[in-house]
């Protein structure tokens, strides 16, 4: 019976998903996780109230919120949460007499949602967010009083899995703290479903996908263009202070850059726009709902990135303005579960602005979350 229903719900995305977005209706959500405990009862926010968490200012009167509000107001957009309730200070619909599914209250409030108090037993947490990108608005964890680690969205609606690795905090007292201080544009956060992992999900899409290894293993490169890549750390600000890479973690893709952190070299290096070419990962089978990485570099034509599923582009995407700081770009991918894939990036121009920026190829959800 649960096959037959995982079916249903996988056959009823494919047949509603756009090619930007992902959506679901919220009855098909499942409402636990298999793999892991809540770090509190309502953690998941599922008692449909705000048991065992405190709001303060306006921005989480009316939470959590119920169903995909997102879906309902802006199709194919969605946040896809976890189970029928989650947290969205942009939202303002509970399933309440008079309401209706979509409403919102929008940027014009700012508060802070803070749970009760609780004992750090797993050496993960992991937890769902989505919404503003600034740290204005965010989702904390601290410890004896201390903020210990900090996410925030993507300036995305979809809610993405997050984990914090907190095993020097084990057996210690925490509180989660939820935080919309921002009116502007995209300021609100998601939140929703946290909860204890022993190991965290692996949400690469193969192994060094994030270019974490420090190098090109499961990669091929053609051309010349991603010699001596990845690059380390961030070499635009090294170049000229105020500009960033925006990069995860220590390493990614920048064609423009020449700086490994060998012997001899200097932060900031560069090659310049002066060679073209192509990497191309190993193939990798889908199993997430959909695909999330950093893009920044140039505009100009013969700058890519492609996902070919059995050996056809799928998907691509390009730079919409000239940016070295790269920003999250989202394939939904869920129609191609269990088929085998490949990402290639693209440099192949030497025109003023002719490199390309990428990093941390990621699965936004997995299929097995269910």
């Amino acid at each position: 019976m649960k096959k037959i229903k995982f079916s249903l719900f996988v056959w009823f995305i494919i047949f509603l998903f756009s090619t930007s977005y992902i959506y679901s209706q919220p009855s098909a959500i499942p409402k636990f996780s298999k793999k892991a405990k809540l770090l509190f009862p309502n953690s998941d926010f599922e008692h449909g109230n705000l048991d065992n968490w405190r709001a303060f200012g306006k921005a989480f009167l009316n939470q959590p919120t119920y169903g995909d509000n997102v879906l309902a107001r802006e199709s194919p957009k969605c946040a896809l949460p976890q189970g029928s309730w989650w947290v969205g200070s942009y939202e303002n619909y509970q399933g309440l007499p008079g309401q209706k599914a979509g409403d919102a209250q929008k940027n014009d409030a700012v508060g802070e949602l803070i749970s009760q108090t609780f004992t750090i037993t797993t050496p993960y947490i992991g937890f769902l967010i989505s919404g503003g990108s600034k740290k204005t608005t965010a989702v904390r964890l601290i410890v004896n009083g201390a903020v210990v680690r900090e996410t925030s969205g993507q300036n995305n609606p979809l809610l993405a899995r997050e984990f914090w690795d907190v095993k020097e905090f084990l057996n210690q007292p925490a509180i989660i703290s939820i935080i919309d201080n921002d009116k502007g544009a995209w300021g609100c956060i998601n939140a929703d479903d946290f909860r204890g992992y022993s190991v965290p999900d692996n949400m690469l899409l193969f192994p060094n996908s994030d270019f974490e290894m420090g190098n090109l293993e499961h990669w091929k490169a053609e051309g010349s263009a991603f010699e001596r890549q990845p690059t380390l750390g961030d070499n635009p600000s090294a170049r000229e202070s105020g500009k960033h890479s925006n990069h995860q973690g220590k390493y990614w893709i920048g064609t423009y850059e020449l700086y490994q952190g060998k012997p001899g070299e200097e932060p900031g290096m560069v090659r310049k726009d002066v060679a073209f070419g192509s990497l191309r990962s190993e193939p990798f089978k889908i199993r997430g709902y959909a695909i999330r990485f950093l893009l920044g570099g140039g505009k100009v034509s013969g700058l890519e990135v492609r996902l070919y599923v059995n050996g056809k582009v799928v998907r691509s995407s390009k730079n919409t303005e000239n940016r070295e700081d790269m920003q999250f770009v989202v394939w939904n991918v869920a129609e191609f579960k269990g088929e085998n894939a490949e990402i290639e990036i693209i440099d192949d121009t030497m025109d003023a602005w002719g490199h390309i920026n990428v990093d941390d190829f990621r699965y936004v959800r997995l299929l097995d979350d269910l």
